[in-house]
């Protein structure tokens, strides 16, 4: 008797998402009579941007729409992956040094982030190096800010704010909304957002490396893997993915799903 499992399929594979979309009549299914909605769990509030086009969607509009500050917050934010407590209350002294006749970029600089210096038994800094992209978006600011900041002046100072006062966690949280609803983008925006978005695009540059898994979790100061890939959002999609890719039962032809016995004489 020969056993023959999993037979591929051959020839063009059908497309499963739109297979699950399909439209059904009317007829096949009665209205209910009264719809009670199933008790769930919070979601997070907050999703990465996945897509590097849409990344550059969202850099592009700011820098039209003369937003220039904006742009360098969503800029350092999703390069630097701190909280946005700590993204706030950088300094221009931060990320320049002083030299004859101008300011020179620093290769990085350290930060004592508020929240582990509040919960750590043992404080240690992080430090944080500055990338072309930060270069780019800091001076594309400087350029074009026409109220020229002191060196130690907050690099997001509040419009509203005439103390040059720091930018403030609810409106970072407004401004993220409001590019999302802008330009239609299919994310939770919030102030994790931008944290979630450094980490998860980490991932995607080194192959989804478990080094790099690791790294991020003493980064973020996580205590396990499995916390990190749930914040970035890796394990949702691998799910969704490992549900959308099975389809046991199918009579398509979609692989694992023409499983069948043949009978005979074994050899």
């Amino acid at each position: 008797m020969a056993l023959v499992l999993y037979r591929q399929h051959e020839g063009p594979r059908p497309d499963i998402t739109a297979m699950n979309r399909r439209v059904l009549s009317g007829d096949l299914l009665p209205p209910a009579r009264e719809l009670e909605p199933r008790e769930t769990a919070g979601e997070h509030t907050a999703e990465p941007i996945k897509s590097l086009k849409d990344i550059a969607r969202i850099s592009q509009y700011l820098i039209k729409q003369g937003r220039y500050r904006d742009n360098m917050l969503f800029i350092l934010g999703i390069n630097f992956g701190l909280r946005v407590s700590d993204l706030c209350h950088l300094r221009f002294c931060d990320l320049l040094d002083e030299i004859a006749g101008g300011y020179v970029f620093k290769r990085s600089f350290a930060i004592l982030e508020q929240k582990t210096k509040n919960t750590r038994k043992v404080q240690r800094n992080r430090h944080i190096t500055i990338n072309a992209a930060v270069v780019n978006a800091v001076e594309l600011y400087l350029r074009h800010n026409k109220k020229t900041p002191r060196l130690d002046d907050f690099l997001f100072v509040s419009e509203s704010n005439r103390a040059n006062g720091a930018l403030s966690r609810v409106s970072v949280d407004r401004i993220l909304k409001g590019i999302g609803t802008d330009l239609d983008l299919p994310y939770k925006m919030a102030t994790h957002t931008l944290r979630k978005t450094f980490a998860y695009h980490q991932m995607a540059m080194a192959d989804n490396d478990p080094r790099m898994l690791l790294l991020l979790q003493k980064i973020f100061g996580h205590s396990s893997v499995s916390m990190t890939l749930d914040y970035i959002g890796i394990t949702k999609d691998e799910i969704a993915q490992a549900y959308l890719g099975l389809n046991l039962g199918i009579m398509n032809g979609l692989p694992l799903l023409d499983s069948h016995l043949e009978l005979g004489e074994a050899s």
